[in-house]
């Protein structure tokens, strides 16, 4: 993306702490960055705007990130969610990628992993953009 045209990004997650700490790292590396706290914020959110990546907590209130997900996916929006998730057993990881998650970072994580899976995302799903 050129300048001019930043990657925008909603982050989810009911943790304002992550929110903020997170957001501040994606604006540094000039992303646009829209937050909610919850799934159905989120949802209308989506609903209203696009977004080049969804990065979800899967723990919520309200709608969970699984919940929100498959709901995004059944209106055929194949906009990339990548999850960021405390449960990191097989069976959980299972579920995630099953409700069309297309990657995923255990909580607590490392900042450079992220942004690393962000930009292979990014590169996989726009590969006619300048994202390297």
């Amino acid at each position: 993306m050129s300048a001019e045209t930043p990657w925008k990004i909603l982050l989810v997650d009911d943790e304002p702490t992550v929110l903020q700490l997170v957001t501040t790292r994606l604006k540094f590396q000039g992303y646009e960055v829209s937050t909610a706290l919850n799934g159905t914020a989120a949802d209308e959110l989506l609903k209203k705007q696009r977004f080049h990546l969804v990065v979800c907590d899967v723990v919520m209130p309200v709608l969970d990130g699984p919940g929100l997900c498959r709901l995004v996916r059944s209106r055929g929006d194949k906009t990339p969610f990548l999850f960021l998730t405390a449960k990191g057993q097989p069976q959980d990881i299972v579920e995630v990628l099953s409700a069309g998650a297309d990657d995923y970072v255990v909580k607590p994580f490392d900042a450079g992993e992220l942004l690393a899976r962000i930009k292979a995302i990014l590169r996989r799903f726009y590969p006619s953009s300048s994202e390297s």
